[in-house]
């Protein structure tokens, strides 16, 4: 039985969508319009905020969670290949979820930019970005509950992960200029400094992560109610 409720515990597991409810979790337990459930005791984890759905799938009853989702109608799902599937989301493209440990020290320290800098360094092509209002009041409230790092380098490159106790995952990356994306990735891994430490990508970016010690773990993907009904 899915179960709608207002206390999960930590989800220790090498897992994008766990670190994600986790980190969701840490920042906005206490927001009632940020939903969780959980499937029986610990079957699957489902989080869910401005109709963006996660889904952290244990060992779940799929047709009672395709049930549940089609239910809910969510905008967007974010899960494993696996369970995407077999609950008929069918993404549009492939994400990677890679893996290294954080045990590198970079010399290089952050620049300190706004909310509004950092915004401006990330809208690339390739990232999807929330809405510029959406994006500092929730990067904010991470940031000042340490529950977030970034590194910077005006006009050049900038990196945010997401934490939650021994795990950190990025939730944005990009190098205005050649070069910089290994410095961005290094700043934020010596942020991150021995944390188990997650990326989620696509196919055209893994390489860059492959040469940066990272292995893949997984697929996954984000399944988009709008790319469905085109």
């Amino acid at each position: 039985m899915i179960t709608l409720v207002n206390k999960i515990p930590f989800l220790d597991y090498l897992s994008a969508e766990a670190i994600k409810i986790n980190c969701l979790y840490d920042c906005y337990k206490d927001d009632t319009s940020v939903m969780f459930w959980i499937q029986n005791e610990n079957d699957a984890f489902i989080s869910m905020t401005d109709g963006n759905m996660i889904i952290f799938a244990n060992s779940p009853d799929y047709e009672e969670l395709c049930n549940f989702v089609n239910v809910l109608n969510p905008a967007c799902v974010f899960s494993d290949s696996k369970t995407l599937s077999k609950i008929g989301k069918n993404p549009p493209e492939n994400i990677n979820i890679m893996y290294r440990k954080a045990n590198i020290l970079s010399p290089l320290e952050t620049d300190s930019l706004s909310s509004k800098d950092l915004y401006e360094l990330l809208d690339v092509k390739g990232l999807s970005l929330p809405e510029y209002p959406y994006f500092a009041v929730d990067y904010c409230r991470r940031l000042n509950g340490g529950k977030a790092q970034y590194f910077a380098i005006k006009d050049k490159c900038a990196a945010i992960t997401f934490n939650c106790q021994k795990y950190a995952i990025i939730n944005g990356l990009a190098s205005r200029e050649k070069g910089y994306g290994t410095t961005a990735l290094r700043g934020i891994l010596t942020k991150n400094y021995g944390k188990e430490f997650l990326v989620c990508c696509r196919d055209s970016v893994m390489g860059f992560y492959l040469k940066n010690g990272f292995q893949k773990l997984y697929n996954a993907g984000y399944w988009v109610k709008n790319n469905e009904c085109k």
